[in-house]
């Protein structure tokens, strides 16, 4: 006579693998998954009103053997499926249901029929043991076309919104991997997420200079001079004694300006006033445009603010060295295959998109120059 089955849902905190789920909680991964099939199935324990499962009194191989017979309905057939005897797998089937306390499957018209108890539980187990599978798989080869992964990439950089959807695109082959991206221009913990997994890359024109960090050199960006078309004193024509007497915007520093680039720490000697400080890099072209002040930005996005705010952007009139953009990531993660995908996606996109855009606005300063030159001349 079969054993009833054991209820699903019990009260309290379920100790798996590592983690807990309390009251509450969704049930959705892999350690879940194994906690909900604990709770109907092998042994359990209560302590201090916690039910514990202790996964050495299950054999894991019983689950792929609870799979197969799920899927095709007959021993015979989860037999082939797997490779085993008929024997071996009804022999399987005895210990699962020993260990369930529950029948699992009845006879039918049409081969066995799963039970209550087999039906709640599969869905968790087959989810459980794909996670298994695809980790394992990763861990042999990583295959972008196939893969389930989740990556996050901060972008402090102002074309963060842009490289993000030029790094979407780029990872259209492999429809199974999701890409998120931060954009934030003061990121709170960049290092911090960096080392901890938050954050798997970071796109950045400042490097974290410890030694578990990589910073790998992506591109050369440059600085340049924002102003309003119309502005009543600055144009291509601008001199260091106009800036020095003009009003900035400016935003607030990640860092001491000691510890920001040579070109950075350059350029903000020419500031003597800075009226408003802002949050946000992409906060400036848009108060440049409404106002008087002046604004200092990266050239990676001049000709985007010429086009959208009717900006002028204009040379900085002293030579000012270029501000290196960094791809940056923690070193525990260079042996892994996916990480390495990821981190070759970035090079090709950014580094292509970054040069193509300082060689435009090379030109465009050069004209300038040329432009100016020549007024003084006449």
């Amino acid at each position: 006579m079969p054993h009833p089955p054991k209820p699903l849902v019990r009260r309290g905190t379920v100790y798996p693998m590592r983690g807990k789920l309390e009251d509450g909680d969704v049930a959705g991964s892999a350690d879940a998954t194994f906690v909900r099939f604990a709770l109907g199935c092998a042994s359990q324990r209560q302590e201090s009103g916690r039910v514990l499962f202790n996964l050495r009194s299950l054999d894991l191989n019983l689950l792929t053997v609870f799979e197969a017979i799920y899927e095709h309905g007959t021993v015979s057939g989860a037999a082939d499926h797997l490779a085993l005897s008929q024997s071996a797998t009804s022999h399987a089937l005895s210990r699962l249901r020993d260990a369930c306390q529950d029948d699992l499957f009845v006879r039918a018209r049409q081969g066995l029929s799963p039970t209550p108890v087999a039906q709640a539980i599969f869905p968790t187990v087959k989810q459980a043991l794909e996670t298994l599978r695809a980790t394992l798989a990763e861990a042999r080869g990583f295959d972008p076309a196939h893969s389930q992964r989740q990556f996050r990439i901060s972008i402090p950089h102002p074309m963060g919104p842009l490289y993000a959807l030029a790094l979407r695109a780029a990872a259209a082959a492999a429809p199974g991997i999701t890409l998120t991206f931060e954009t934030v221009s003061r990121p709170l913990d960049l290092d911090g997420d960096l080392r901890d997994g938050v954050a798997d890359i970071a796109i950045d024109w400042l490097p974290v200079e410890l030694d578990p960090f990589v910073n790998r050199r992506l591109f050369d960006d440059r600085l340049v001079l924002l102003a309003r078309r119309g502005h009543p004193t600055v144009n291509a024509g601008a001199t260091l004694e106009d800036l020095r007497k003009a009003e900035f915007v400016t935003l607030h520093r990640r860092r001491e300006i000691e510890h920001a680039p040579q070109a950075l720490r350059e350029a903000s000697k020419l500031i003597n006033n800075d009226a408003m400080r802002v949050s946000e890099l992409l906060e400036i072209p848009t108060v440049v445009a409404s106002t008087d002040l002046l604004g200092v930005f990266a050239s990676s996005m001049a000709s985007l603010m010429e086009e959208r705010l009717g900006l002028q952007v204009l040379p900085i009139p002293i030579e000012l060295p270029p501000v290196p953009i960094y791809m940056i990531w923690h070193e525990s993660r260079r042996h892994d295959s996916g990480h390495s995908w990821l981190r070759e996606i970035v090079q090709v996109v950014l580094g292509r998109l970054g040069n193509a855009e300082q060689h435009g606005r090379k030109r465009d300063v050069v004209d300038v120059t040329a432009r100016r030159r020549t007024r003084k001349s006449d």
